[in-house]
């Protein structure tokens, strides 16, 4: 038998200092027993945070790999999840994700899509002549901005628009997004259907603001499908039911939260970042990995792929090819004030004045008429767009709240901005004087 003394464990050392300085502060009229729990309870939460730490670190260097689909554990060297089928991606992007960084691979569909993002940017900067002021809307509508009287004759310019930004911010927060969102939506669908689901949810998000957004405004950007991204991501993480996938879908709901703020914040599309998010989720609740990757759903993965990469790579062909039509702003806004321009949005707000005017009067047939007739000049399919009594409440509605904003100070806003709502405010000033004034009747958001 040793004579050597018991080894003490380590937490009876750790504990030795609790009751040394409860006896001192007993001395200095402290409650022993109060104190006594409070320091344990410290201890004990910093065991706690210690033990949570050493499990970190092991998930991290942790050699095999978890399938996202189904959550089980994988050797390291399977490409595909051999419970569910589902594929499993690189390990080395499974480390990055424990560690909350997640980058595109080098060659992934995220990386191209940025790269042609911000070389069309830089086709754009050099056609502005340098500097870091945003492009005028003037230029981005050259570019192939999406402007609504141009739409129906060149409807590509919902692809362009996904494409083009109006400044560096803007370019930064999206491509921040992509390289964020863009590899789950990679490792969990396939590279090619998460550029296609990009433009998609992109063109859906152009289509649904053109519908109900603010129609007078140039729309650019990609993050009308940056929010179909995080839709997708949202809803397949949620319809998994896994721990991972309800923690997918809660950030995926944070980034969207950001997303809507930052659009309020900067005046941004947020129609189209609704639309975006609504078409992605419908996306990712509605068709699992396992169901997209079946054999009898090759033929639309192709099809669906091949969209994708060819729209992206029309888009940025048209936009790199595209002439500005002026070199300066003066000369743009002449340009755009003037023949074709000036008569399409003359007629658009004669035919608004034809439409309101009776509408407030009550009398809704001759209403309905004129609306039928003013989107007839301006070529829209109206059968397919249902032109009834609702279309005569929303334009009008629509209307008054561009009147509303009319009538905004608009000391702060920046200079393109103050501009081109001055433009806008003095085309629709005889809309203004012929209509009352009445609060809309509906819950659209202003312009």
């Amino acid at each position: 038998m040793s004579d050597e003394p018991e080894a003490k464990k380590p937490d009876e050392d750790d504990d030795a200092w609790i009751e040394k300085v409860v006896n001192v502060a007993g001395h200095l009229g402290f409650n022993k027993m109060r104190l006594r729990w409070k320091l344990i309870r410290w201890q004990n939460n910093r065991r706690k945070a210690a033990r949570v730490r050493e499990q970190q670190i092991t998930h991290i260097k942790y050699a095999h790999k978890t399938c996202p689909e189904c959550g089980h554990v994988q050797d390291k060297d399977e490409a595909v999840c051999t419970s569910c089928g589902a594929k499993l991606g690189k390990r080395g992007l499974q480390v990055l994700d424990r560690l909350g960084i997640l980058m595109p691979e080098a060659i992934s569909m995220s990386t191209l899509a940025a790269i042609a993002m911000l070389v069309v940017y830089a086709r754009v900067w050099i056609a502005q002549g340098g500097g870091f002021g945003a492009p005028s809307p003037y230029l981005l509508i050259d570019f192939g901005g999406r402007w609504p009287p141009y739409i129906a004759d060149e409807p590509w310019r919902l692809v362009t628009s996904i494409f083009l930004h109006g400044g560096l911010w803007h370019i930064a927060f999206n491509l921040i997004a992509i390289a964020t969102i863009g590899p789950r939506i990679e490792e969990i669908y396939g590279r090619t259907t998460m550029l296609a689901m990009l433009v998609i949810t992109g063109v859906l998000a152009n289509l649904g603001s053109l519908h109900i957004g603010d129609v007078a405004g140039v729309g650019v950007g990609a993050s009308g499908g940056v929010c179909g991204l995080i839709g997708i991501a949202a809803g397949y993480g949620h319809r998994s039911g896994t721990t991972r996938g309800r923690l997918l879908r809660n950030g995926m709901l944070k980034w969207a939260a950001y997303t809507l703020i930052f659009g309020l914040a900067i005046r941004a599309d947020n129609w189209a970042h609704l639309f975006g998010l609504i078409a992605g989720l419908a996306f990712g609740f509605a068709v699992s990995p396992t169901l997209w990757t079946r054999q009898l759903l090759l033929p639309a993965r192709i099809l669906v792929g091949i969209a994708g990469i060819v729209a992206s790579l029309g888009a940025v062909v048209i936009i790199m090819t595209r002439q500005p039509t002026y070199q300066d702003e003066e000369t743009a806004a002449a340009m755009y004030n003037s023949s074709m321009m000036q008569e399409q949005m003359a007629g658009m707000v004669t035919g608004m004045i034809d439409i309101c005017v009776p509408y407030y009067a009550g009398d809704a047939p001759k209403a309905v008429a004129a609306a039928k007739k003013m989107y007839e000049n301006l070529q829209v399919d109206i059968e397919a767009m249902q032109v009834n009594d609702v279309v005569v409440q929303e334009t009008c509605d629509g209307l008054q709240m561009i009147r509303s904003t009319c009538n905004e100070d608009r000391s702060k806003w920046s200079a393109d901005t103050r501009r081109t709502y001055e433009q806008m405010c003095t085309m629709y000033k005889p809309a203004f004087d012929a209509i009352p004034v009445r609060a809309p009747s509906t819950d659209l958001e202003r312009p």
